[in-house]
C-alpha cells in the first residue's frame, strides 16, 4: 500500500485559519498575510468571514489575500466580497477594489455592485465606479450612466473613464453632452480626451465648440488634441 505524504501547504493553512480567531489583532492580521501568500482555496470562507472582523488592517489583510486567490474564488465569495465594499475604512475599501480587480467578475456581480451604488454613500459610490472602471463589462454601462446624474464630480469623471474602457458608443453622445455642459473642468477634460480615444468625425463639432467656448487651459488642450487625433484618422 503507498502512502501518501500529508501536503504541507494544507497544515500550515489550517494552523493560519485557526491564528484568524486569535486575540491579537496583530496575529489575526499576519494570519489573513500568510493565507493570503499560500493562496489555497481552503482559505476563502474564513477569509471572507475575516473580513466582518473589528479590525481594519485584519479586514485589509482579508480583502488582499482573497484577491490573491483570483479566478479561484465562487461567484458566492465574489458576492460577499462585494458586500464589503461599503466598509467605513477609505483602505480597507481600496484593498476590496484591488481584490476585484484580479478577478473575473461575473453579470450577477456587477448586480450585486449596482444594488449597493443606489444605496451607498457618495465615498462608497466611488469607490464602486473607480472598481467598475477596471474591467470592460458591457453590463456595467448602464450603472456608469447613472453614476453621471451624481452631484459629486469625480464619481461623474470616473464614470467618463468607465465608458471610455467600455469603447460602447452609445457613450460618445454622452460624453459629447458632458463636454459642453458639465460644470466641473475635471468631468468635461477627462470628456475631451476620451472622445479623442474614440471618437470619429461626427465628435469634431462639439469638441471645435469646446476649444473656442470653453475658457479653462484644460479642456482647450485636450480638445485640441482630440481634434488632431480624429482629423489625423479622418
Amino acid at each position: 500500500m503507498v502512502e501518501t505524504t500529508p501536503d504541507p501547504s494544507a497544515k500550515i493553512t489550517e494552523r493560519l485559519i485557526e491564528l484568524l480567531n486569535d486575540p491579537q489583532p496583530d496575529t489575526r492580521r499576519t494570519a489573513a498575510l500568510s493565507l493570503g501568500k499560500i493562496s489555497n482555496p481552503q482559505s476563502m470562507a474564513p477569509l471572507i468571514a475575516a473580513l466582518s472582523d473589528p479590525d481594519e488592517e485584519v479586514r485589509q489583510a482579508s480583502a488582499w489575500a482573497l484577491g490573491n486567490l483570483e479566478d479561484a474564488l465562487t461567484t458566492e465569495a465574489l458576492v460577499n466580497l462585494v458586500q464589503h465594499i461599503a466598509d467605513p475604512s477609505d483602505s480597507v475599501r481600496q484593498a476590496v477594489v484591488l481584490a476585484l480587480s484580479r478577478t473575473t467578475i461575473s453579470e450577477e456581480v456587477i448586480k450585486v455592485l449596482a444594488e449597493a451604488y443606489s444605496i451607498s454613500t457618495h465615498a462608497t459610490q466611488l469607490t464602486i465606479i473607480q472598481a467598475l472602471a477596471q474591467f470592460e463589462f458591457p453590463f456595467a454601462y448602464n450603472l456608469f450612466i447613472e453614476a453621471l446624474k451624481s452631484p459629486d464630480p469625480l464619481i461623474r469623471q470616473t464614470a467618463i473613464v468607465g465608458l471610455g474602457e467600455l469603447g460602447d458608443p452609445r457613450g460618445l453622445l454622452v460624453m459629447r453632452t458632458h463636454l459642453l455642459q458639465d460644470s466641473n473642468v475635471g468631468v468635461r477634460a477627462e470628456a475631451a480626451f476620451r472622445l479623442g480615444k474614440l471618437g470619429s468625425s461626427a465628435d469634431l463639432p462639439a469638441l471645435r465648440q469646446a476649444r473656442e467656448t470653453d475658457s479653462t487651459p484644460t479642456v482647450h488642450f485636450w480638445a485640441t488634441w482630440s481634434l488632431t487625433q480624429i482629423e489625423e484618422e479622418t
